[in-house]
């Protein structure tokens, strides 16, 4: 036999044997160890083994058959090929114990476990499962259903309960009756539901009184007022220690029916009232405040706060809001030191639900709520709030069919059992230290103090430092763990691009895109389905890859830098939100911590497990915690939403690693599939129904002097659909030609569609003026102003180049007057909106009035603002009403300050307002009834 017949054998270099590995492979050559069979050497190469060779018997003369020079010298070949070949082996194991990497599973044990012994055992992938994968993944899912705000949501109460039980069904049919009509402040239905509150509140025993008195607020550029009008009344308590007081506003928002914000508050605080006395008497003292014009800037709560004698006893304020019309009453804020109060929650109310971070982020937020100005005085208390259904914010259709009536039975039970706890508690001190606060879905409400919150990161940071230690004894080396970091940030930022797309590829399908205050559209549910899945495909792929090449350990520990870090720095700059990062992280440190113990047994189903168990406790914090930054942020925050879901699915990773069973693909595959049905069913849902109507404008404007009317519409955008033009155009008898910016008329939307219009016969607004002394220059006039058309809003606007600016509205003085722009008031006058202002000596006084009523109906000979049920008015425009602007302007300014100057007197064409057939006395008579609220 000669060399010939045996296969080619690689060079010393193509096996990547150095000069020192050579001289190591005569040492063991010249050595007795075992040697390796062929069938071995070709199992190491993933060879057929060479056929066997037959070496001849010798000849009885001792000579080998066929030569023995060749026989020796194929011997010595064979043994020499078969040593490389095992020193190869041998490197190879070594290199790939020290990367992490599992050995080829055709290896023989005993091979596998020669190789493993210079270095530590890695985590290998464990046989292949057909169920794991699949496994994990259903249960994963099920975490996050169970997980969801939208889960556990209490049974609405039927109204044949006890009488000292909340009943939703109960608290539903007064609902019904508040919820008729819109009711903005100032309006007609804004009386009658006032009325109707007196009336039940009168039912209930109580005293109700209305405390009517001037609010107003400013900013740099315009001022607002009202004529308020809170309902206001007080049980009395047994031996209080202070009153707490609670709190919603029965006004709504112009076109809106206020179902849910905030008839839902109203509605909860009478049926929480009516339980509370068949239930028996209160220690405390318990005040009812249903407050006015609160959607025009907290002006009936700041009404109350700066004026009413009660207010000094007030000891605790209790807000019920809505931002939507559906999902959990939430606790969202409180005041500063508010350990008390949220331990007397967490005592009180078994169903209590919020997190702390809301009270970090809602005080850096420019909203407000009533609960606002008790808290700037000083005054503790607890704010709920429900934001799902976030569509129907401020919307013609927020409506009693339109709000959750399980939402409704958990904010009853919410005001229930806190007033009854509270209404019994000893008030003369309320304030402790802060507190973090939380809802584990299925384990209750938890609340611990501030000053855990810096060593829980200590910790955190320590058991990652010991992490690394056991990971590198696991894996042999560091390398891996960059590289889960990076492949973490590669992830999150793949997911953020995602996110960007898609939020750039909606808006052409969805017409109501910047038509809504809460939401971004109608329907985002699925879009938000679909980008978590289009996350997971993202996040997996990538896994699929790298895991081939690195540990699990290195890479699950890596992925854990960047929430680690985000946790430290939340400890420092918002502590009381940290403990969403800090307890995810911990189960994530946890799980690898065990799986570097388990070693071997890592990949088994105790491994498994264990993986499994940590990812439940991650979602249980960061899935509602996502989705509750959703419905208060909507979907146009999707790219921010993309990253905090890309997060915690590499907090999850040791469990998302099981989905790589029975193969890595399945999983990528499958949620893209899933992406591309969430994402079809949303758009499908996009379509224009009566429950997802599409906006649509129509304005009548007026004005009085230049005896000109038009009609108005928004502009055609890429994403306005047709039919809402259609309806404006058939409403204004004629298409919209040229554009115009209204501004004069107050709607400030730019240019905008107009048509000519037939002018109505509408009477101006009733004016008198009183002139006051002159001071350096300067004339003081008093100018009282009523509308006869009872329009909810007057707007006083300076006429360009005038000199004429406003000191006061309804005695109540305005900063830097001549900063503004216009100034405005609404609701209906006690008797007359009084202005104060300052004309420049010589000049002419010059002053806009506009009127806006939101029943423009009520003004035109027919309703052209019917519409189908498939359109709705655009809110964010204005749409639904009617603007009527009246220029006012004289220099014949009465100078004794004895008498009112009587417009009937001078032309209309100069002044463009029709007087009153008697003078009053504005400056008596208004400024008693400005004084004579006060403090009522």
């Amino acid at each position: 036999m000669s060399t010939s017949d045996f296969p080619d054998l690689p060079s010393d270099k193509e096996l990547g044997l150095t000069e020192e590995d050579l001289k190591e492979l005569e040492g063991e050559l010249s050595s007795d160890g075992p040697e390796m069979s062929a069938e071995e050497m070709a199992a190491l190469f993933g060879e057929e083994p060479p056929a066997p060779v037959t070496i001849p018997r010798p000849t009885p003369s001792g000579a080998p058959a066929g030569g023995g020079k060749e026989a020796a010298k194929a011997a010595r070949a064979k043994a020499k090929a078969e040593k490389r070949t095992a020193a190869a082996a041998k490197k190879k194991a070594k290199a790939a114990a020290s990367e992490g990497q599992p050995t080829s599973k055709d290896e023989p044990a005993e091979s596998k476990e020669a190789a493993a012994r210079p270095a530590a055992a890695p985590v290998d992938d464990g046989p292949r499962s057909k169920w794991r994968g699949p496994t994990t993944a259903a249960l994963l899912f099920a975490a996050c259903v169970f997980a969801s705000s939208r889960t556990g949501m209490p049974r609405p109460v039927p109204a044949n309960a006890g009488e000292a039980e909340f009943s939703s069904a109960r608290a539903m049919v007064t609902l019904v009756e508040i919820a008729r009509e819109a009711h903005p402040t100032g309006s007609p239905e804004h009386a009658r539901v006032r009325q109707y509150l007196v009336d039940r509140l009168t039912a209930l025993g109580l005293e109700p009184e209305i405390q009517t008195t001037p609010s107003l607020i400013q900013n740099a550029s315009f001022a607002r007022s009202a004529t308020v009008r809170n309902v206001v009344a007080r049980l009395a308590g047994t031996s209080s220690t202070g009153a707490v007081l609670v709190t919603a506003h029965y006004d709504s928002r112009e076109l809106a029916r206020g179902a849910a914000d905030d008839g839902a508050g109203v509605v909860t605080i009478l049926e929480a009232l009516r339980a509370i006395q068949a239930s028996g008497p209160l220690q405390n003292d318990l005040i009812v405040l249903f407050t006015d014009a609160e959607e025009l800037g907290l002006l009936g709560s700041r009404a109350f706060v700066d004026g009413h004698p009660w207010m000094e006893d007030v000891r605790l304020a209790i807000s019920i809001e809505m931002r939507g019309g559906g999902g959990p009453s939430i606790m969202f804020e409180t005041g500063e030191e508010n350990g008390w109060i949220v331990r007397a929650l967490a005592a009180s109310d078994p169903t209590a639900y919020g997190n702390s971070m809301s009270y970090e982020i809602y005080k850096r937020l420019p909203n407000d709520t009533d609960f606002t100005p008790f808290r700037e005085a000083g005054v503790q208390g607890l704010n709920f709030a429900a934001i799902d259904n976030a569509h129907v914010y401020h919307q013609a259709y927020d409506s009693p069919e339109n709000l959750s009536e399980s939402t409704l039975q958990h904010h009853g039970m919410h005001a229930l059992n806190v007033l009854r706890h509270l209404g019994n508690e000893s008030l003369l001190e309320v304030d402790a230290p802060n507190v973090a606060y939380f809802h584990v879905p299925g384990f209750g409400f938890f609340v611990y103090d501030e000053k855990w919150i810096l060593p829980i990161s200590g910790v955190l940071l320590a058991l990652f430092a010991l992490a690394v230690i056991v990971t590198r004894a696991v894996t042999g080396g560091l390398t891996g763990i960059l590289i889960g970091a990076g492949v973490s940030i590669a992830g999150a930022a793949l997911s953020y691009g995602a996110a960007m797309l898609l939020v750039g590829w909606l808006p052409g399908f969805h017409p109501e895109l910047d038509s809504l205050y809460g939401s971004a559209y109608h329907s985002e549910g699925w879009y938000l389905l679909a980008l978590a899945a289009a996350v997971l495909t993202i996040v997996t792929s990538l896994h699929g890859v790298v895991r081939r090449f690195v540990h699990l350990s290195s890479l699950a520990l890596g992925a854990l830098i960047v929430p680690l870090a985000g946790a430290a720095w939340l400890s420092y700059e918002m502590p009381l939100a940290a403990m969403n990062f800090q307890w995810p992280v911990a189960a994530a440190l946890s799980v690898i911590l065990l799986l570097g113990v388990l070693r071997r047994n890592a990949s088994g189903v105790v491994g498994w497990g264990l993986a499994v168990v940590a990812a439940l406790a991650v979602l249980a914090f960061l899935e509602p915690l996502t989705e509750l930054l959703w419905l208060a942020l909507s979907f146009r925050m999707a790219p921010a939403l993309a990253v905090l879901t890309a997060v915690t699915a590499y907090l999850c990773l040791p469990a998302i690693d099981g989905m790589r069973h029975p193969n890595a693909w399945w999983a990528p595959l499958t949620s893209l599939v899933l992406c591309g049905a969430a994402l079809g069913i949303g758009l499908l849902m996009s379509r224009t129904t009566p429950e997802r109507p599409l906006p649509s404008t129509l304005v009548y404007a007026l004005d009085h002097e230049a005896r000109e009317a038009l009609w108005v519409t928004a502009p055609l955008s890429d994403t306005a659909h047709m039919a809402a033009r259609e309806w404006a155009v058939a409403g204004a008898g004629a298409p919209f030609g040229a554009v115009r910016d209204l501004g004069e008329f107050g709607y400030r939307a730019g240019d905008v569609p107009i048509v000519s219009a037939d002018v109505v016969d509408v009477p101006g607004p009733e004016i008198f003026i009183e002139s006051g002394e002159s001071i350096e220059g300067v004339r003081r006039v008093l100018m009282s102003v009523r509308s006869e058309i009872g329009a909810e809003m007057l707007r006083f606007q300076y006429a360009n180049g005038s000199g004429t600016r406003i000191r006061s509205i309804n005695g109540k003085p305005l900063t830097e007057p001549a900063s503004l722009l216009w100034a405005d008031h609404w609701g209906e006058p006690d008797p007359v909106v009084l202005l104060e202002l300052d004309v420049p000596e010589g000049e002419a006084l010059e002053l806009n009035v506009i009127e806006h009523t939101l029943r423009p109906g009520e003004l035109l000979d027919s309703d052209p603002f019917e519409r189908p049920a498939t359109l709705a008015p655009d809110v964010t425009r204005l749409s639904d009403r009617a603007m009527l602007l009246t220029r006012f302007s004289t220099l014949d300014l009465a100078g004794d300050g004895e008498a009112p100057y009587d417009l009937q007197q001078m032309p209309d064409s100069m002044t463009g307002a029709r007087a009153a057939a008697t003078p009053v006395d504005t400056t008596t008579a208004a400024a008693s009834r400005v004084e004579a609220g006060r403090g009522r």
